[in-house]
């Protein structure tokens, strides 16, 4: 009787001191200590960048992953799938709940910075621009509680038909790594109709159909996709300078760099035929092209020495987006400091 007793004692002590370190998104330390107990969120000791997709995929026949997220006899009332929680937005803020601001929503509350524009989860199913025939808004039907938006519309839980990896800006730790991720966004996400394979302007033109060049009879600002050209730049394919106060050009990626959010005026030879993509104007917001027209000054490189926004003079500061930004529109900048990038003013 007093073994089984110390038995459980000791099962119940290692189950607090599990549950006593929540996980955060996207994020392999804490503010204090390095998490050194890795199987929990990847079911291996040492996750690289090889590896980094944590309990949402790399899955084997002898998995012991599932556990990460459902839970067999314990799953709340009301919820499905032995989820944690009631709601999709609930289960995915177990882990992205943004505590601290580690993870995707309440980075910039726990900055006390004000948030400007967000993809508002759980409560609405308004697309802006989705309507392909008329340019404005339509009424989306998603998964969320009353068919509003919520994380499983864009992103696949189990890393199922995802777009292709890209570089991203986020920091994933005290020192900067580079990795390609896919982020989990589904090739087909709620309320698109037509799969993409790589992430760009035809990827958000899925649900903001009346957002793409040609769609609509509304005036919008010309974007690179499949409507404008049959090898449309992505996120992994862009023109950019090659530094710092240049007009000179290459193709490559628009992640971690500030090279791929000016447009040299004339066109060069890798622009012609092109338009920005989306996301050159939609991004995390930066300082970038201020100095010197249509090109990045010295002052205005991709600096990123901290995560989560704890350093002011990052640029960019936050790497939030598509969830929040401190700009209206998820706008890279504002104003002229963002028209100013690509074009010549009179």
């Amino acid at each position: 009787m007093r073994g089984s007793t110390r038995v459980g004692t000791a099962l119940m002590v290692a189950l607090l001191l599990t549950c006593a370190s929540p996980a955060f998104g996207y994020y392999y330390e804490s503010t204090t200590t390095v998490i050194t107990d890795c199987t929990v969120c990847h079911g291996i000791a040492s996750p690289t960048t090889a590896t980094p997709t944590g309990p949402h995929g790399g899955y084997t026949a002898t998995t012991d992953k599932c556990a990460s997220c459902h839970q067999v006899h314990a799953g709340p009332s009301g919820g499905v799938m032995l989820l944690p929680a009631a709601t999709v937005k609930g289960t995915c803020q177990t882990c992205h709940d943004g505590t601290g601001g580690h993870g995707v929503y309440g980075v910039l509350a726990a900055r006390s910075v004000v948030v400007t524009a967000s993809h508002s989860i759980e409560t609405t199913a308004m697309v802006p621009g989705g309507d392909a025939t008329t340019g404005g808004s339509k009424l989306g039907v998603f998964s969320g509680e009353g068919n509003t938006l919520t994380c499983s519309d864009c992103h696949s839980p189990h890393a199922s038909n995802v777009v292709e990896p890209f570089t991203g800006d986020r920091a994933r730790g005290s020192t900067s790594v580079t990795i390609q991720t896919n982020r989990l966004l589904k090739r087909l996400p709620t309320t698109a109709t037509t799969p993409t394979a790589v992430y760009g302007s035809d990827w958000c033109g899925g649900c903001h159909e009346g957002r793409l060049s040609g769609s609509g009879p509304l005036a919008n600002h010309p974007v690179d996709s499949t409507l404008s050209t049959t090898t449309p730049f992505f996120y992994e394919k862009i023109a950019k300078v090659t530094g710092t106060l240049t007009s000179v050009t290459t193709t490559g990626t628009l992640g971690r760099n500030n090279f791929g959010y000016v447009m040299p005026d004339p066109r060069t030879t890798d622009q012609s035929g092109h338009y920005p993509i989306c996301q050159q104007c939609h991004e995390d917001a930066r300082n970038v092209g201020d100095v010197s027209p249509q090109q990045v000054a010295p002052s205005e490189v991709f600096s990123i020495t901290a995560t989560d926004g704890v350093s002011a003079s990052d640029n960019p500061r936050f790497q939030t987006f598509p969830h929040e930004s401190q700009n209206p529109y998820f706008l890279a900048e504002t104003y002229d400091d963002l028209c100013l990038n690509c074009h010549m003013p009179d």
